[in-house]
């Protein structure tokens, strides 16, 4: 049994090595990138273990960076080809190259976009499938490690490598990043290991002004979400003609604000992915600036969400000091937990906030502590004046 053992891991140990490095793996991967540039995203289908591996490979994809999703070649028959869109590339996995579904969905596929590029990885290099692809990423056709030589063993070991080396290659091609990760990558191990190294490699302001503009872009929470929204209401009932936002970052709330307040400005250092020329009111004047070096204009009120935590805590009493002066009014949430970012530079209780307002004025009062998502490790405070 000990040798059966040997046997098997000294067979996918020779499956892996006989891969070949002239695989056109390069030209895949930037096959891959253009697609994500022009608003498409991979498509990857297989049947039976193949298309686990597939499966497994799209998940990969994603974490790096590439969108991609896993299609059953039978569901496609019934409505769900209608994930693929044009500027999209299609993977089909399979062994033989001869899989009935799989030779049937790239039929299918190829009328439905004539254009549509398609990527084989199989083990015959003169299958039907291979001979209907753009490219062929060969396994080299390893011997299965199964007794019987039935069970696919070495041939998926092979086809799984494969993804792996093409998701190397988009983590290096494309420059993507450990911050990269950790907007994809939110929770667990990895996460956390993704969100420390992101954290400790950012050393320049315009490091983390990329990290910020990144999340902007590409992160749907981010531009659909908004703590302020809830608080125009008694913001509206207050004595206040004109109203500043700091750190405005999707904009939402200053396009809303713009309806009840003569004049609003908002103010962020990242682009907002929400406000555009075409939509922007004219009492609202919008400021893509660093808040900390940039002047701050007289107004009625000084408001800000989920914005004081992400500043290193140097600068959070300096920036206090200019807006007390700068509005009588101030309203102020401020997230007192790590964010699944990485991205909060300043995490301190409750208190602890309150007090750094305070030694700036006095007058600035603890209004309330929510929980977001009523969970109770993650406090929200909120931090008033006038």
């Amino acid at each position: 049994m000990q040798k059966l053992i040997q046997d098997v891991l000294a067979a996918e140990a020779k499956a892996i090595s006989s891969i070949s490095d002239q695989n056109p793996f390069e030209q895949c991967t930037e096959l891959f990138l253009r697609a994500k540039a022009n608003g498409g995203k991979l498509v990857i289908s297989g049947v039976g273990k193949a298309g686990e591996v597939g499966k497994k490979i799209a998940v990969t994809f994603c974490s790096v960076g590439l969108p991609s999703v896993f299609l059953h070649p039978l569901e496609a028959q019934h409505g769900d080809l209608g994930l693929l869109h044009q500027n999209d590339v299609l993977m089909l996995i399979s062994n033989s190259g001869q899989t009935r579904e799989v030779l049937e969905l790239e039929t299918l596929a190829k009328r439905l976009i004539p254009s549509l590029k398609i990527v084989a990885i199989t083990g015959k290099q003169n299958s039907t499938l291979a001979n209907k692809s753009d490219f062929v990423l060969w396994t080299g056709d390893p011997v299965e490690a199964c007794p019987l030589g039935l069970t696919p063993t070495t041939s998926t070991t092979a086809m799984t490598v494969i993804g792996d080396v093409l998701a190397v290659l988009v983590v290096q091609m494309s420059g993507y990043g450990a911050n990269d990760y950790a907007l994809r990558h939110h929770s667990g191990y990895l996460g956390s290991k993704a969100k420390s190294s992101a954290l400790s490699s950012i050393k320049k302001p315009e490091e983390l002004l990329l990290a910020y503009e990144t999340l902007h872009r590409e992160n749907v929470d981010f531009q659909v979400n908004n703590w302020l929204l809830d608080e125009l209401p008694y913001l509206a009932s207050l004595p206040i003609d004109s109203l500043t936002e700091i750190g405005c970052g999707n904009g939402r709330f200053a396009l809303k604000a713009a309806m009840h307040f003569k004049q609003v400005t908002a103010i962020d250092w990242a682009i907002s992915p929400v406000i555009s020329e075409a939509i922007k009111p004219e009492n609202l004047q919008y400021l893509v600036v660093d808040v900390l070096s940039a002047p701050i204009s007289k107004s009625d009120a000084i408001v800000s969400a989920d914005f004081f935590e992400h500043l290193e805590k140097k600068d959070v009493t300096p920036l206090i000091e200019k807006i007390a002066k700068a509005a009588p009014l101030q309203f102020h949430k401020i997230a007192c937990y790590p964010d699944s970012r990485g991205l909060r530079l300043t995490l301190q209780s409750s208190q602890a906030w309150l007090e750094q307002f305070q030694t700036v004025d006095p007058t600035f009062v603890m209004k309330k502590i929510e929980y977001r998502r009523n969970r109770q490790d993650q406090p929200v405070v909120t931090i008033t004046r006038g």
